[in-house]
């Protein structure tokens, strides 16, 4: 009985089991309630490590950082988010998820002249583009009903910008302002409550010019009910993969399965983690992964042959082809069910969204720089719950 109970188990782990609940006493197999989530990074638009990146064997220059903060505020401008986020809305639609995890949810400010190089007395508050009230309007459009139901600021960053140059009077700054935020949207039907959020302690840092930058990087929670069941639902942004960021990648990861520990309903995390199953297990994945977590694309995939790749296209998104070629955004479920040291997860459709030429933009842009994951999922539930 107990190897039959095994192999049932066994399916029911690669999402293709569908009988009815077993008589086990803990926990339910009852796979009637459905819940879609999305996980997608908006993408700022411009490779904001620019200004980080001086040839070490030029001549000093001192407008080195307010010339490389003008060159990345211009491809910002290139790639054009109101036309992405149209595009982002359209994939939404498409799919209507109950629950989405954004990341790079940016507010980008201005201010003319700037005062940065004065100490920055005053720090920029003109709204240049507000990217959540942008996609919302978009979202609105299409006549779909989404409200925020968390958001966590992270990366608070302003720095001079070169606007001009006169021969006769040198030059003229503005600063540009950039905030980042995690946010969670909800359809009106689903009830949430019990926003936790928090920045990781540990972060990259690193000085330009006279201050020194924080990438700070957080996640957002909300308890959810959908259709009756109860879920945790976590979305996070984690720093980027390679040796000069991957301790902070590691210890972000570790922080993040902390503060879940002790967390009872089933988890869904979702977010753009910067690490893959390719990856080392020190890695952001293979921490998750290893505290009984289960990756939903595998189960999904249902023997299609799918690498899920969701990073990264061409900065200025241009690329007639996708050249997506890591899978760094993820689904993970942990389903402790109490008597099994397993998170089940039950039948998982999942697809990568936004990687397709009729994603596009009408100019011919990618909606991202990163495609997004979007999961149906049927997750047994303890039968108190039922």
């Amino acid at each position: 009985m107990k190897q039959i109970l095994a192999l049932a188990l066994g399916i029911l782990l690669i999402g293709a089991y569908r009988a009815p609940a077993t008589a086990d006493d803990d926990f339910s197999l009852q796979l009637d309630h459905e819940v879609k989530v999305m996980t997608q990074n908006l993408y700022i638009g411009a490779n904001l490590f620019r200004v980080l990146e001086e040839d070490p064997g030029a001549p000093p220059d001192p407008l080195w950082i307010p010339k490389k903060v003008a060159e990345t505020f211009n491809v910002l401008i290139k790639t054009n988010f109101p036309e992405r986020a149209k595009a982002l809305a359209d994939e939404i639609a498409h799919n209507l998820p109950d629950l989405i995890g954004l990341q790079e949810v940016w507010l980008i400010r201005r201010q003319s002249p700037g005062d940065f190089l004065l100490g920055n007395p005053s720090p920029a508050e003109e709204t240049m583009l507000d990217y959540l009230e942008i996609l919302l309007g978009e979202l609105k459009a299409l006549e779909l009903d989404y409200e925020v139901v968390a958001i966590n600021e992270n990366t608070d960053v302003e720095l001079p910008m070169l606007a001009s140059f006169n021969p006769n009077t040198g030059p003229f700054f503005d600063d540009v302002r950039i905030t980042d935020f995690d946010v969670i949207l909800a359809r009106s039907n689903v009830a949430t409550s019990n926003v936790t959020k928090d920045n990781y302690p540990v972060y990259f840092q690193v000085p330009v010019g006279p201050v020194s930058v924080e990438f700070k990087r957080g996640y957002v929670a909300v308890d959810a009910t959908v259709r009756g069941r109860n879920y945790r639902f976590v979305n996070t942004h984690l720093e980027l993969p390679g040796p000069r960021y991957e301790g902070i990648q590691t210890a972000q990861a570790q922080e993040l399965i902390k503060k879940l520990a002790s967390e009872t309903l089933p988890i869904i995390l979702v977010g753009d983690f910067n690490s893959s199953p390719e990856h080392p297990v020190t890695g952001a994945y293979g921490l998750i992964s290893g505290k009984n977590y289960a990756d939903v694309w595998p189960i999904g995939l249902r023997g299609r042959r799918n690498p899920g790749f969701t990073c990264c296209q061409e900065e200025i998104l241009t690329n007639e082809k996708s050249v997506l070629n890591e899978r760094f955004d993820h689904i993970f479920v942990r389903n402790d069910l109490g008597s099994l040291p397993l998170s089940i997860v039950g039948p998982v459709v999942a697809l990568v969204v936004g990687d397709k030429q009729k994603s596009k933009t009408d100019s011919g842009l990618w909606p991202s720089d990163h495609a997004g994951v979007v999961a149906t999922l049927r997750i047994p539930v303890p039968k108190e719950q039922d």
